[in-house]
C-alpha cells in the first residue's frame, strides 16, 4: 500500500469513526446550522441547478439544505451510481415527490433512467460529501473515487461548477494527502464556518 493509501486509510477510519458516534438529533442540529451557515454566504441563492446529497454513513444532515433549495425554486439533482466501470455518477432532479430507491450501498437514490440525468457540465454548484478535508482544498471521501471520476474532464474547463464540501467541523484535518486525480474544492462549508481555497 503507498504511504498516501496508507496515509488516507488511517484518516478515513479516525474520522468517520468520530462522524458515527453523534446521535441523530446532533446531525440534525448540525445540518440546520449548516443551511444557516450557506444560506448566510449566498451560496445557495447565486446558483440555480445544485446538485447536493442525502445523508449516508453519519454524514451531516442535508436535509434543512434540500429543503432550502427547493423552496427558493431552484433545481435539485441527486447523485445516482452508474451501474458500470469506472466508478461514476449521474445527477438526477429530485423534489418531494421523486421515486427513490436503495443502490448497491444501501443509499436512497432518484429510481429514474439515464435520460433525465443533467449533464454534469450544466450544474452550476455542486455540494458534496467528504470524510476529511484541510484548509487548502484537499477532500478525502469515502475511497471509491465515484467525485473525483465524475468530474475530472472539468477540471481544466473555465466554465464548471462550483464544488463546496459539506462536512461537520470536526472533520477539519492538519494537513491531508493528496494525489493528482482528486477533485479540488472551492470551499467546505461546515456548521460552524465557511472556508473558501
Amino acid at each position: 500500500m503507498s504511504d498516501n493509501l496508507s496515509k488516507k486509510a488511517k484518516i478515513r477510519q479516525s474520522i468517520r469513526a468520530k462522524r458515527n458516534s453523534l446521535s441523530s438529533s446532533q446531525r440534525h442540529h448540525a445540518g440546520n446550522h449548516l443551511s444557516n451557515q450557506l444560506h448566510n454566504q449566498k451560496i445557495i441563492t447565486k446558483h440555480q441547478r445544485i446538485a447536493c446529497f442525502l445523508s449516508f454513513d453519519g454524514e451531516i444532515s442535508t436535509q434543512a439544505v434540500i429543503s432550502q433549495i427547493l423552496q427558493n425554486n431552484q433545481s435539485c439533482y441527486l447523485p445516482k451510481l452508474k451501474p458500470f466501470k469506472p466508478n461514476r455518477l449521474w445527477f438526477m432532479p429530485y423534489n418531494q415527490d421523486s421515486r427513490m430507491c436503495l443502490n448497491r450501498y444501501g443509499i436512497e437514490e432518484v429510481d429514474a433512467l439515464p435520460n433525465h440525468a443533467i449533464k454534469v457540465s450544466e450544474l452550476d454548484l455542486v455540494l458534496l460529501p467528504l470524510v476529511a478535508f484541510d484548509r487548502t482544498g484537499n477532500r478525502l471521501g469515502m475511497g471509491g473515487g465515484f467525485y473525483d471520476a465524475t468530474f475530472a474532464h472539468l477540471k481544466n474547463e473555465q466554465t464548471k461548477p462550483l464544488f463546496i464540501g459539506l462536512a461537520y467541523q470536526s472533520q477539519l484535518v492538519e494537513d491531508l494527502p493528496s494525489d493528482p486525480w482528486d477533485l479540488p474544492l472551492d470551499g467546505v462549508c461546515t456548521e460552524e464556518n465557511f472556508y473558501r481555497f
